[in-house]
């Protein structure tokens, strides 16, 4: 198949640092590649994708994000889109304002929701039924009042994760914010009697500088700052598990599977994606509440056996698998089959087609 992934604007492909979307789009296309399919990527000018075409309107990722600029570069792909002589077989979108577009296509649009529920965007799907809706995640996909016709989870190349001995250190990673619960991971920390590594910046000002800074210079933490590259990958590896307390509906988040293909289990509170992403008591642990996830934290070192971890992580969380589940997709669609509106992925994450 030639297949056009469109991403955003707003980071590089694959991202420098943080950006879970166009991680997605870099690990899709070289995992399509890779099964022997053509691929180009819409993106920004700085994007680096070996052996894959990119094109671009901007020549450099532009953050903030801007509707404006998401609006230009959405438009300016697809004239690209059209004007190209081969054309596509299926056209994948991850930049929302593309689907404001699909209704000019001959070939299949598909789009993936990577977001939670925002009406803006909701209004946005309801105007484009063309435009097939993938979910990243059933907890996700049940909450999108828009059509969402099937649920693909993500994937990662397990090869950039090296699993290392269990450092002894319990490892939150993520924004410092509340949503994300880095005060709660200090307080399973304190209470299981383990190291604690804080890894990201803040990112809601009031919540930093009035409640998280005062306690990281009171307490047994070590706050590390935004990570990337190899120095995440690394404490990644080494962390006893991976500690994951969302106070929201977390549509999918990546970490966790970075986590688990580094062979660390996930201790996380049972909301939005964990209870589909962590398999209890072979992955990790799906928490009820704090009292919980302490328990967890006390006995990780002697219940998650880490290759184990790492052998389920590699079936079930793959860009390999990844592709294919989209590949089945564009397939379904470009015949014009059904697609299955709820219950479309099966136990090991793989998406189904009736």
């Amino acid at each position: 198949m030639r297949i056009a992934l469109v991403s955003t604007p707003f980071v590089a492909v694959p991202p420098p640092a943080y950006g879970g979307t166009e991680l997605v789009v870099c690990e899709l296309a070289l995992a399509l590649r890779a099964l022997g399919h053509e691929v180009v990527v819409y993106a920004t000018g700085d994007s680096a994708l070996p052996g894959i075409e990119v094109r671009h309107y901007f020549g450099r990722a532009v953050w903030p994000p801007d509707a404006s600029v998401e609006e230009t570069h959405a438009a300016w792909c697809m004239r690209d889109i059209l004007r190209d002589p081969r054309g596509f077989d299926s056209i994948h979108s991850h930049c929302t304002a593309f689907v404001s577009l699909s209704h000019h296509f001959d070939c299949p649009v598909l789009h993936t929701v990577h977001h939670d529920v925002d009406p803006a965007y909701t209004a946005r799907y309801l105007a484009a039924p063309e435009a097939h809706l993938v979910g990243i995640s059933h907890a996700q996909a049940r909450k999108e009042p828009a059509p969402i016709e099937a649920v693909v989870h993500h994937g990662l190349d397990a090869s950039r994760f090296s699993p290392q001995p269990d450092g002894g250190y319990l490892l939150f990673l993520g924004r410092y914010d509340r949503c994300k619960g880095p005060d709660m991971a200090l307080d399973v920390a304190e209470r299981a009697g383990l190291p604690l590594v804080l890894a990201g910046r803040p990112h809601e000002p009031g919540y930093w500088e009035q409640e998280l800074a005062p306690r990281l210079r009171c307490r047994a933490a070590r706050d590390v700052g935004p990570v990337g590259g190899a120095r995440k990958l690394a404490l990644l590896a080494r962390a006893r598990a991976l500690i994951f307390p969302i106070r929201w509906d977390e549509p999918f988040g990546l970490v966790m599977i970075e986590a688990m293909l580094s062979g660390v289990p996930v201790l996380a509170l049972a909301r939005g994606s964990v209870p589909e992403v962590v398999d209890a008591g072979l992955t990790g642990a799906p928490c009820a509440n704090l009292d919980e996830m302490v328990a967890a934290a006390r006995t990780a070192g002697a219940v998650f056996d880490r290759r184990r971890v790492r052998a389920v992580a590699r079936h079930r969380w793959s860009s390999a698998r990844m592709a294919r589940d989209y590949l089945a997709l564009y397939s379904a669609i470009a015949a014009e089959l059904p697609l299955r509106s709820q219950d479309l992925a099966s136990a090991d994450g793989t998406a189904a087609i009736s």
